[in-house]
């Protein structure tokens, strides 16, 4: 994607997909809706926040269930932000069967956070790793327990597989004894203990 591109959502048309170059700042998208104007609205990243504008559609462009601009005016832009909603157009009857879908689109933007370290991932691994010392694991000195298989330590955004016995291994090392012959039964290579990956999940005991 170029800087500064702007994405521009329509009524999907061949002629504009083969006119624009790889090199275009515009990033056409189309959808086959009858509700959708041609030139619908426009969305584009500005200092890291995401804007989007109606560019005069007669349907409307609409932002969490409220329209952005009149029938036919260009409106403002509007800063959207992760899980918002974006609906163009509106559902219109024709005839007696025939229904014109909306096309509505969840905004996923600025989710860079949950690649690294945040309260979540890291909330996450100290329970995991609770468990595994609950189950009779032992934790380094600091604090971070070590996959059995390749000794290198279990930290926070790692695949791992969490055994029913709690043992704790990166999910790479474990995936061959996961997918083994004997699936779906798991023997842990710690402690011995044989499970069923496909048994149906059950309330805790109290």
């Amino acid at each position: 994607k170029q800087p500064h591109s702007v994405v521009r959502v329509g009524r999907y048309s061949e002629r504009d997909i083969n006119i624009v170059s790889p090199d275009s700042p515009i990033l056409p998208v189309g959808f086959k809706s009858k509700v959708v104007s041609r030139r619908h609205c426009e969305f584009w990243c500005s200092n890291g926040q995401w804007y989007v504008k109606d560019v005069k559609s007669s349907s409307g462009t609409f932002l969490n269930h409220v329209r952005l601009s009149s029938p036919g005016q260009e409106s403002r832009p509007f800063p959207v932000n992760d899980g918002d909603v974006v609906q163009l157009g509106i559902d219109f009857k024709g005839g007696e069967e025939v229904i014109f879908r909306c096309v509505k689109i969840r905004i996923e933007c600025n989710r860079g956070w949950q690649k690294s370290l945040n309260n979540f991932n890291t909330s996450a691994h100290k329970r995991i790793l609770n468990n595994n010392q609950a189950g009779g694991s032992e934790a380094t000195a600091t604090g971070s327990s070590e996959c059995s298989i390749c000794l290198n330590p279990v930290a926070p955004c790692q695949a791992l597989f969490v055994a029913p016995c709690s043992h704790v291994w990166h999910y790479k090392c474990i995936r061959n004894l996961i997918e083994g012959r004997n699936s779906p039964n798991f023997m842990c290579p710690n402690c011995r203990f044989v499970a069923d990956l496909d048994a149906d999940v059950e309330p805790p005991e109290e």
